[in-house]
């Protein structure tokens, strides 16, 4: 089986920490590197050629807008899936972001009421983004070593906001 090969980008220890556990939970998904800004995401890019690149957008040196315009430049290709906070401000970044060559974005948990709740939301909002954009002949995402931490991860914390997930973009 294939794994889907994932950089996280997030300025947020915190964050980086949060996104890497729920994807590694996912038996389909495998994080190879994580980075704290645009700047290193550049060589982390370069240097393990990932599937699928998550991408914060505020952050220091380089945010994530100039980070995929750079990636794009430099000929990558692979999607990349902004994880931001929605707010009316993120909103017009998260557009930017799509203009400069992301592929897609889901919305970042704010206000949860618990870390289990904000790890639930990323589970559900971003492990099944991730996988429609990397397609694999893949085994089924629980097993018995992941089932547990899966199941607890993927719980909903109740119903998705409007808005919050979309389809890629270029599909009907």
């Amino acid at each position: 089986m294939s794994r889907i090969r994932v950089v996280v980008v997030d300025d947020s220890v915190v964050v980086r920490r949060i996104v890497s556990d729920v994807l590694a939970a996912d038996r389909r998904i495998e994080v190879v590197g994580v980075a704290a800004n645009g700047r290193l995401a550049q060589s982390k890019v370069a240097q393990l050629q990932p599937d699928l690149v998550t991408m914060d957008i505020e952050m220091p040196e380089m945010n994530g807008i100039e980070a995929v315009a750079a990636l794009r430049a430099a000929g990558h290709r692979m999607p990349i899936v902004m994880f931001s906070t929605l707010t009316e401000r993120g909103a017009i970044a998260t557009l930017d972001a799509l203009a400069a060559g992301a592929t897609d974005y889901v919305t970042k948990p704010a206000g949860q009421g618990s870390v289990h709740e904000a790890l639930a939301r990323v589970a559900h909002d971003l492990v099944p983004r991730i996988v429609a954009l990397v397609p694999r002949d893949t085994e089924p995402a629980v097993g018995p070593d992941h089932g547990a931490a899966l199941h607890a991860a993927a719980t909903p914390a109740g119903p998705a906001r409007p808005g919050a997930l979309r389809r890629p973009l270029g599909t009907a």
